[in-house]
């Protein structure tokens, strides 16, 4: 019995490019939930201090 390689990349899913698309839009996404949360820490930070933030 002889097993035949199978392509994973075809020629489909190279030219319509979603696996792109969803990439830089789920990139795009995860830096913006990193910004405002880094943005919310540093407003927290300044109304509050950072000994409220541990206790």
């Amino acid at each position: 019995m002889e097993l035949e390689s199978i392509s994973i990349t075809g020629n489909n899913s190279t030219q319509n490019g979603v696996g792109k698309k969803f990439l830089i839009i789920s990139i795009s996404l995860t830096v913006l939930l990193n910004i405002s949360v880094a943005i919310w820490f540093v407003t927290y930070l300044q109304q509050n201090g950072l000994d409220k933030f541990f206790n």
